[in-house]
């Protein structure tokens, strides 16, 4: 492994990446729940609810210290990977890995994704594909599936985030996050449909028990 990790001597030191988290942690006032469901190695793939920016930093600074290197965060091309500032903090922090949203046709927009998990990586996805506009649970995209299909043995395990979207609402006028309280719960690993490779059906279906098991995360006694 180390093919995604990050090599700069900020990630690889933890320079900025240890201090970055406790004060996530601190600031989020951050409670986490089913640390337990974490598989001890991968692949694996995090299927998380999406209604912030602050998702990704507040689910990494949420996993054991010794699992974040193990971990990549898909995220979109069109947005993260613009060769700026943005791209070398977020490698930095969440090792992202690219997703395009409307790929070019005869291009795999998650080439990156198979890789890691080929490569024993867990994987962070946001099945949603974007940020809620009002806080619901959106429908998910049919990728998970094919997914589930590809790497059977890999499991997904629901992660749901409640507060994020207060923290750095959507549509904030001034992108500053405020200091709200914010829950993450890791599931059990989900109980899904079989996938096949070769029928997208399956892997509708899949998406949707994912959901479901978000959405019974949800609802979960605190």
């Amino acid at each position: 492994m180390g093919l995604y990790t990050s090599r700069h001597p900020f990630a690889r030191f933890e320079l900025v990446t240890r201090p970055f988290m406790a004060f996530v942690r601190f600031y989020c006032r951050l409670q986490v729940e089913g640390v337990d469901h974490l598989p001890s190695n991968g692949p694996f793939i995090l299927a998380a609810n999406h209604s912030s920016h602050a998702d990704t930093a507040v689910i990494f600074a949420a996993l054991p210290r010794a699992m974040r290197k193990c971990v990549v965060a898909a995220a979109a091309r069109e947005y993260f990977f613009d060769g700026g500032m943005r791209q070398s903090v977020s490698r930095m922090l969440f090792n992202v890995i690219p997703v395009a949203r409307k790929a070019p046709f005869g291009e795999d927009p998650l080439r990156h994704v198979v890789r890691a998990l080929r490569e024993g990586y867990g994987v962070l996805l946001f099945p949603e594909g974007t940020r809620s506009q009002n806080g619901q649970l959106g429908p998910f995209r049919s990728g998970i599936g094919r997914l589930a299909a590809e790497f059977p043995e890999a499991p997904i395990i629901p992660v749901w985030l409640d507060g994020t979207a207060r923290v750095l609402p959507k549509k904030a006028t001034v992108p500053i996050p405020r200091p709200v309280r914010v829950r993450v719960r890791f599931g059990a690993p989900v109980a899904h449909a079989p996938a096949d490779p070769a029928n997208t059906a399956s892997w509708r279906a899949v998406a949707n028990d994912v959901r479901e098991a978000l959405i019974q995360l949800s609802g979960a006694r605190r």
